[in-house]
Order: C-alpha cells, then structure tokens, then sequence
C-alpha cells in the first residue's frame, strides 16, 4: 500500500514508477472521498484539503490545470475528493509524502504559470504534511536523507574565511557519508538569501549526491521551499578528497529568510559514498542544462562587457577564488573553440527561471548587498548598462531549444 510504499522509498520526488505501482494496489490515497469518520489524522487531511489547499490551487492553477491540456489536466475532477485522488495519483508525480516539501506541485520546477505566493505555498504544504502524518507508521523509515536544521552565519564584510565572512559547513556524515560536507557564504538581500561558494566535498570516501533541496524555516513559523527547484537535475560523484561547486556555485533563494533566527534545510534525492560505476560531474540547475548555444550573440554582446568589468577577477591569475567561482579566460578571443569554453562557463550562472537573479547580475549590482568585491563603483548606471548588454545573450540562451 501506498503507507510502504511512501516510507521505504529513497526518493525525495515520487517517481512514476511508484505512481503506477500505487495504482496497481489500488490504493489512491489516505482519505476515503464519501467518508467522514477514520483516525484524527485522516480528518485533519480532510480539511487542509478542502479548506486550504484545494482553493489556492484553484485561484492559482485552475487555467492550465483543469481540463485545458490533456498532459497537465491533473486538477480535473467531478468533486473535490476525486480532484485530490487525481493529484495525488497523477503521473508523472506531482505529490510525495515522503519529502512533501519536494513535491512537484510545491516546487514546480521549470513552469510557464504565476508562482505561488509564500502564503499559497505554505497552505498547500500544510496539506501535504497532513496527508502525511495520516499513514500509518510502519516502523522503518529508511535512510534519512535531510540535514538537521540550521542557522546560516552571514558575510557582512572581506573575504571568505575571515571573521566578517564565514563559510557555512554543513556535515553530511548523519546522511551516512562521514567526512562528507556542503560549503557555502551566505548573504542577505532584501529579496531572500543569496549563497556563493556553494560547494559539495567528500573526504576519504568521496561523495555522491542526488537533487539537493533547500528549504527555509522562518523564525514567523512560515516554511518556503526552493520555488523553482533550481538543482531538480545534479547529480555529482566526487572521488575522495575532491571538492566541486554545485551548479555553478551561486544561488539566490527568493523568500528565504535571512534573519538571525531562520533556519535552512537540505534533502536529497541520494547521498552516498563515491559510485565508481555511475560516472561523474553534476547536471546544472533550473532548467539549463548543456553547453553555450548562443556563441556568436555571446562574442558580439556579452564577452566585451564581461572582458572590460570582470576580467580583472575572472581571468588570469590575479584572484584564484573568483576566477574558480567564474573563468572567462577567452572571453574576447577571436576564435570559437576559445570563446566557447569562457562562453559555458558564464552559462551555468544564468538563472533560466528569473535571469535577473543570475549570479554575474546579483552579485556585482550596487542595488544588491551582496559582498562582492566588485560594485560598479556604486554606481547603479553603470550596472545598468553592463546588464543590457549582456541580457540578451542571456534571453537567447534561454529561449534556445
């Protein structure tokens, strides 16, 4: 039944393979539709649907959702109950109650539709936790996959390392990896929280991982996952005492609270010791996958404003952490074999959902209090300027096929 099934699956997302096994027992979900007896839980279930869940997607989904597309019609249904069925059995999954923050319908991924206000989010995924404290408990929980939560410490001033910027440390050997760490700089922006540095390590056991999350707890009581699943395709198999960025190193998490007393979570899809026979590398996140594809709009429009304001720091010798974070060494070269390589690197820091948010745009804008060393003098004109010129390179990257 779908209590086991739920309970011994590694999988932060519901996959469609477990969908249809769900279907094959007929079990189509916790709460019978005509029923209004059974445990506590069950009822509690019962009215988070009705009265907080079904009405946000309602408000905010029903357009698409209902009927339109035969591919995405998941909230079609001749009651509220057989609506609730329909999601929760729907394939490809949109629901898991083993990580209900990871569930597509909270997540969305890559999505054409309005995103969930914070308050709409937070009504569904009181939901998906009721529906999920209605299965019974069998006992096994399997491999805990999810750190304990934290307190980010925030860089105000200097380099990272120093006493005003300290890198955050995660430890994921109660994940099973001992030595094992994901590292990071944190810094507030009046949006969210913006993370550099971000970085997976292993140790004498090296380190694989699968679909990291994050998820914020406000000290407000509020939980607001990562909106648009920016990391739905890494995957990243490190050999002992190798570390590597994640997605490019940079992430800006709109929402996420960036006071003293906020916490931060990460689940994962899988972390184990290094897989010799998976291959390696990490897929990058949001949506933008693959290499440059836009080179000759890269050379004509972002690779001079790219050479004239970040090559000081991103190219050559003269500072190892940015040009790590960043390497447009051959950025201005005539040929395309050079271009290309500088042209794949500033790619994975295009944020495909909002590019806005990409990290060449957040992290020098004097708009933005992010601890970059380089701000355009203060001067938001200037910014403006390098942005336009780079933007569309960026849009024809992310409107490629």
């Amino acid at each position: 039944m779908l209590d086991t099934l739920v309970r011994h699956t590694n999988m932060v997302r519901l996959s469609i393979g477990a969908v249809l096994v769900t279907l094959a027992v007929g079990c189509t979900g916790l709460i019978d539709g005509g029923n209004t007896s059974g445990t506590p839980e069950e009822r509690a279930a019962k009215d988070a649907w009705i009265n907080k869940a079904l009405p946000r997607l309602v408000e905010s989904c029903t357009a698409c959702h209902s009927g339109q597309q035969a591919n995405i019609d998941f909230l079609t249904g001749a009651g509220d109950m057989e609506i609730r069925d329909r999601i929760i059995t729907y394939t490809p999954g949109v629901v898991n109650f083993d990580a209900p923050q990871s569930s597509r319908l909270v997540t969305k991924g890559p999505h054409n539709g309005p995103s969930f206000t914070v308050e709409q989010a937070s009504d569904i995924l009181d939901w998906l936790n009721a529906e999920k404290a209605a299965i019974p408990d069998p006992g096994d929980t399997g491999p805990t996959l999810i750190t304990a939560k934290f307190s980010p410490q925030f860089c105000t001033s200097g380099d990272p390392g120093t006493a005003t910027c300290p890198i955050n440390t995660v430890d994921l050997a109660p994940l099973g990896v001992v030595g094992a760490k994901i590292t990071f700089v944190a810094q507030a922006l009046s949006s969210g929280l913006y993370l550099n540095n971000l970085s997976v390590e292993g140790a004498t056991d090296g380190i694989y991982i699968e679909l990291p999350l994050f998820t914020s707890y406000l000290e407000s009581g509020t939980v607001v996952v990562d909106n648009i699943d920016r990391f739905f395709s890494v995957k990243m198999n490190l050999m002992a005492n190798v570390k590597e960025q994640i997605a490019g190193g940079t992430a800006a998490f709109v929402g996420f609270g960036a006071g003293l007393n906020d916490k931060l979570e990460i689940r994962f899809k899988a972390v184990k010791a290094y897989q010799p026979d998976t291959g390696s590398g990490s897929g990058s996140g949001g949506g933008g996958g693959g290499g440059c594809k836009q080179l000759a709009l890269f050379k004509t429009t972002a690779a001079g404003p790219l050479v004239a304001n970040c090559a000081s720091c991103h190219a050559g010798g003269a500072n190892a952490n940015a040009k790590s974070a960043m390497n447009i060494d051959g950025a201005g070269a005539a040929d395309d074999a050079t271009a290309l390589l500088a042209c794949n690197q500033v790619r994975t820091r295009i944020n495909f959902i909002d590019t806005n948010l990409s990290g060449f745009f957040v992290a020098p804008n004097p708009g933005d209090p992010t601890n970059h060393m380089f701000k355009f003098g203060g001067n938001q004109a200037n910014f403006n300027d390098f942005k336009a010129a780079v933007d569309p390179w960026v849009q024809a990257e992310k409107t490629s096929p």
